[in-house]
């Protein structure tokens, strides 16, 4: 079985090396570096070629967000989860904006970061829902719908867009709006064939870049 190779960026190397040790522990998982700052991030992204980089947000020489910038400029298939001990909302708008397929805080369990790295690797966006409902209430609502118009989807589905677009996963769309998993998912398929976008991950950015064409 081929392991999900992952690259750890943060300036803390008790961090590091405790990240280390919980997911060298999985059995479909592997630490291959370890880098303290955005730069060696970026250049460890290019030669390494990690599936996935988990990045600290404040780190000297470059800063997480800048990092996560430049390697999905060079390299987008590489998913990047911002792995931080802080969520200000500037922080995680910049994140997804920037290309991050996931947001997560230190506070998580080992076994919590090691499925979230298994759902990012799967196509699958990673945000607490804590966060997610806190920045749904900032963005104002006809935003994705004003620029999903053109798409031809329905005002359900612009909905189930909206939560995508904010990192929530199928079940908690599906807690959200009252619906089954399966009406979920059927949603969210006929979003992906009207956006013309192949998996989660091209969806929600293909909306970021939208959002950005919005006049505020």
């Amino acid at each position: 079985m081929n392991k999900i190779r992952v690259l750890v960026a943060d300036d803390q190397l008790l961090i590091c090396d405790g990240i280390r040790i919980i997911l060298d522990s999985q059995p479909d998982i592997q630490v291959i570096r370890t880098v303290d700052n955005g730069r060696a991030a970026v250049e460890s992204a290019m030669v390494d070629q990690p599936d996935v980089v988990l990045m600290d947000i404040q780190m000297p020489e470059m800063s997480g967000i800048d990092a996560l910038k430049a390697i999905k400029a060079k390299r987008p298939q590489t998913v990047v989860l911002m792995l931080t001990t802080f969520a200000p909302d500037e922080y995680i708008l910049d994140s997804f904006r920037n290309g991050a397929d996931g947001y997560l805080i230190k506070d998580l369990s080992g076994e919590r970061l090691a499925m979230a790295i298994r759902n990012a690797f799967a196509g699958n966006s990673t945000m607490p829902v804590s966060i997610a409902a806190r920045l749904l209430a900032q963005i104002p609502k006809d935003i994705v719908k004003k620029s999903l118009a053109d798409y031809g989807l329905t005002a359900r589905e612009a909905k189930v867009a909206e939560l995508l677009a904010q990192g929530y996963l199928n079940e908690s769309i599906s807690q959200v709006l009252g619906i089954s998993l399966g009406t979920v998912k059927n949603y969210i398929s006929n979003i992906y064939q009207k956006l013309e976008v192949d998996n989660r991950r091209q969806a929600i950015l293909l909306m970021t870049a939208l959002k950005k064409e919005v006049p505020q």
